[in-house]
């Protein structure tokens, strides 16, 4: 009796799932229908559907859709519109290149940049309030900003550089931003992103934010090891994949449980992990790896590496550092399906996020990962570390120095 109250209740509820994709624009090649919803009787049926097409992600679209209320609401309190065209806080203008690369994700996931851009609301108005009462030369504001950010890259931190220029930007009041690439190096199928910036004080600047597009392969990434605009990460486009970089501003944080709890208490993540800890060459060292959907509108894999001196206290782990990576390929898969492959990289945190238009739940996907491990002993050692594992659900073999799981 309970499974057909839940069945019943289901069937309306995916029904009005089915719905909002459509109005949204958020067309899945595979999501819910009304003939599959017809055909479902219990909560078993239910189930084994979900696991089997998966979830709609959450596209721009439905955002934009959910949060019109709020909207509605802002624009009652205030007597103004929340965002429109006119109020847009980036009044965006991309060329060819751009917009093509943002239609192609739109097209093939539920992130819509362009849409995005175009919803954002009037943020402007703290800055120009700001301005007003304490009387603020912007000009004179954005020059000491840019003397901190210039030292900031002097001395090597790109991503504080990058936050003290976007300050600088922002209390200056932006009014307007064309988005548009230029020539870089000399690969003539690589360009760099470029932004022209114009201020509410008329004054305008090119910015240069280390965004690097291949339009052949379609790979996106920074000018260093640290990501796409300092951010971390980089992506291959026509992959719909995006991957974390070497040098990411995560590196320096090492590695505690508190991460793991503050996502998985969030609706935005659904992760499985599994931590194999075990001690080699005078250190206590810990491999972790991660499956899952992240932020709603990717599947994705981790492995990352770690460790700290023997005998620390808590649950704390730095990062590997450059002479400790490991060559690591990660692999996802959901049922005989290979929804992508990423590597062989030399890296501390390989992992790698599949933008896709459905997610799937952490039990319905299997990750494989490959480390090429330094000697025999680190390999002893980790093999151990997954056989007294207490959950028994992570799989390997091995070729010489070469170890394959699979979760």
């Amino acid at each position: 009796m309970f499974e057909k109250i839940v069945s019943l209740l289901l069937i309306p509820m995916l029904f009005f799932q089915t719905l909002v994709p459509a109005f949204c624009g958020n067309k899945n090649e595979v999501t819910f229908s009304e003939e599959d919803i017809a055909q479902l009787h219990s909560l078993h049926d239910y189930v084994e559907y979900v696991r089997e097409k998966g979830a709609p992600a959450f596209s721009t679209a439905t955002f934009v859709k959910e949060t019109e209320p709020l909207r509605e609401a802002l624009r009652s309190l205030t007597g103004r519109p929340f965002a429109n065209d006119d109020e847009a806080y980036l009044k965006v203008q991309m060329d060819e290149t751009m917009t093509d690369l943002c239609k192609y994700i739109s097209d093939n996931s539920g992130l819509d940049v362009a849409l995005l851009f175009g919803t954002l609301p009037n943020l402007n108005k703290p800055a120009e309030i700001a301005v007003q009462v304490f009387d603020i030369n912007t000009t004179e504001l954005r020059t000491k900003f840019y003397e901190l950010r210039d030292k900031a890259y002097d001395e090597g931190n790109d991503f504080y550089g990058h936050l003290l220029f976007l300050l600088g930007a922002y209390f200056s009041v932006i009014s307007d931003v064309k988005m548009y690439t230029i020539p870089y190096g000399s690969n003539p199928d690589e360009v760099e992103v470029q932004l022209d910036v114009t201020y509410a004080d008329g004054a305008m600047e090119q910015m240069r934010p280390g965004t690097v597009i291949n339009t052949a392969t379609g790979t996106v990434h920074g000018w260093h090891r640290n990501g796409m605009i300092s951010l971390g990460f980089d992506c291959d486009v026509y992959d719909l994949l995006v991957y974390g970089t070497v040098d990411c501003w995560q590196r320096s944080l090492g590695f505690t449980v508190l991460y793991d709890i503050l996502g998985n208490s969030t609706p935005v993540f659904n992760m499985t992990t599994r931590r194999f800890k075990f001690n080699y060459n005078d250190k206590e060292w810990m491999i972790q790896i991660w499956k899952g959907n992240y932020a709603l509108i990717s599947n994705g894999v981790e492995v990352g590496v770690y460790n700290r001196p023997k005998g620390t206290l808590g649950t704390k782990f730095d990062s590997a550092s450059d002479d400790e990576m490991m060559n690591m390929t990660v692999a996802l898969y959901h049922g005989d399906e290979k929804l992508f492959e990423k590597g062989p990289m030399m890296h501390w945190w390989m992992s790698a996020f599949k933008l896709s238009k459905n997610i799937y739940q952490p039990k319905d996907l299997t990750m494989e990962f490959t480390i090429e491990l330094p000697d025999e002993d680190f390999l002893q050692a980790f093999s151990t570390a997954i056989d007294k594992h207490t959950a028994h659900d992570v799989t390997y073999t091995t070729d010489g120095l070469k170890i394959t799981g699979t979760f």
